[in-house]
Formats: structure tokens, C-alpha cells, sequence
């Protein structure tokens, strides 16, 4: 049967000599893969362009329930980004963003209103040019209210350690020990206070103190998404940001 979805690029994997599959988070049927027969052919090379994570989508497809791999009919862009395939502080949150949301998006059902949340950070990401070091601790965060697992309470003297396991603010560190420190659990409190960086005055960060937190919230998503296991990404993402970006 023929629909009308719109599309985000996780991931392609070449198959045999010319295909493509890619694998698309998808505005009516959630998570699912495709096969392109011949995209990396000669005549076909624009066509696989478009396919490249995280491009956002507009697309006829052949939909079928149940089924592994599906079809293509027609696509076209959604959006052309002007920073995010040139930057390349830009281009490594796409990639950190896009290997996240492969963890998190496994289910062949849509979930109401993700899409249009996911076009508008990446649109964000592309015209992002302040507080740019600080936007994938923004998103971890803004996606997991989306998912239903955001941290809950409030930071303050009295709950100054946030429960990395329980998902909250606490008043001593608990004893399994995956807990933010006071400084880390501020700056986490503020980041949810301020969840768009236009939003809020520039917030500077030492290094250590963003990578830090970084990693302890990809523990928070391991705690909460099954499966969600470790990723590649941060590495290069914590090299890039380094630089002063």
C-alpha cells in the first residue's frame, strides 16, 4: 500500500555491489528499514545523497506490516541544511544525535508528536551558532521527556545529588553510588531549566565538567533504554568540542 511520510536518516548500509539499506525513523510508522536497489549505481548516485543520516525526508513509500525491508517510491528533501554537512562541530552532533537515536528508536510504531520534536532540534542544530558545546547535553535531555524517562525533582541544598538510576534529585548520594556530584547536578538542573540555548544567557563550562556530565547522562539512558549499550560518537564529539567550538 501506498503512503505519504516524513523521514530522518539513521543509518545505510551498503548491500551487494550498488544497494543501499537505510534505516529511517519514520512520521507514521516509526522505526523502519528500506532497501534501495541500485542506489549506488552511476545514474542513481543523487538519489543515495539523500540518504545520508541525519537528512530529513519526504517520501512516498510501500508500506507493508510485519514486513523486514520495505520500498521507496518516491523521495525528495525536506529540509536542505546549510551548516550541519560543513561544520565540523556541526556534522559530529549530527552524528552523536543520529547514533543515539538509532539506540532509542528500535520500534515499528510511531510515537505521537517525535517526529516533528526531532525536525525541530535538527533545524536548531543548523542554525545553532552560540552555545553549540552545550547543545547534545540539551538534547539527551529534551529526548528523554520525549521518551517518558526526564529527571524529576528539583536541584537545591536539600537534593543536591541527582540518582542517575532512580531518575531524581536526592538528598544524600545513593549507596549503588551512579549519582551526579552537587557541581554536575546544578548544571543539570539549569540545562532543564533552560531547555533552548536562545532561551538563556551563555553558559560556559570547563571541559572536564561537560564530559563529565555527557557521560553520566549516556549512563542515565543506559539505566533507562534496554539495550541501549555504548556508543562510538562521544569520543570524536568530546575531541571536536574541545577545540572551543
Amino acid at each position: 500500500m501506498l503512503q505519504n511520510t516524513r523521514g530522518l536518516v539513521l543509518r545505510q548500509t551498503r548491500y551487494g555491489e550498488t544497494s543501499l539499506i537505510v534505516k529511517l525513523y519514520t512520521e507514521a510508522f516509526g522505526s523502519q528499514s528500506y532497501i534501495l536497489s541500485g542506489a549506488r549505481s552511476a545514474k542513481s548516485r543523487t538519489r543515495a545523497a539523500l540518504f545520508q543520516p541525519p537528512n530529513l525526508l519526504d517520501l512516498e513509500v510501500y508500506y507493508q506490516e510485519g514486513r523486514d525491508l520495505q520500498r521507496i517510491r518516491e523521495v525528495r528533501p525536506l529540509h536542505v541544511y546549510a551548516r550541519i554537512p560543513y561544520s565540523v562541530a556541526h556534522s559530529s552532533i549530527a552524528l552523536f544525535l543520529t547514533e543515539v537515536l538509532g539506540k532509542c528508536l528500535r520500534d515499528e510504531h510511531a510515537q505521537e508528536g517525535l517526529f516533528p520534536f526531532l525536525e525541530e532540534r535538527l533545524l536548531e542544530l543548523d542554525a545553532c551558532e552560540q552555545g553549540l558545546n552545550l547543545f547534545p547535553l540539551r538534547f539527551l535531555l529534551n529526548l528523554s521527556q520525549q521518551l517518558g524517562f526526564q529527571p524529576q525533582g528539583q536541584f537545591s541544598e536539600h537534593t543536591p545529588w541527582f540518582d542517575l538510576q532512580e531518575g531524581l534529585f536526592a538528598a544524600a548520594r545513593p549507596a549503588h553510588g551512579y549519582a551526579l556530584f552537587a557541581e554536575e547536578s546544578q548544571v543539570l538542573h539549569y540545562l532543564l531549566e533552560h531547555p533552548h540555548a536562545q532561551e538563556a544567557a551563555p553558559l560556559v563550562l570547563p571541559g572536564a565538567l561537560r564530559q563529565a556530565l555527557m557521560d553520566n547522562l549516556l549512563v542515565y539512558y543506559r539505566f533507562h533504554i534496554e539495550g541501549f549499550g555504548l556508543l562510538r560518537s562521544p569520543a570524536i564529539l568530546h575531541e571536536v568540542l574541545s577545540r572551543g567550538h
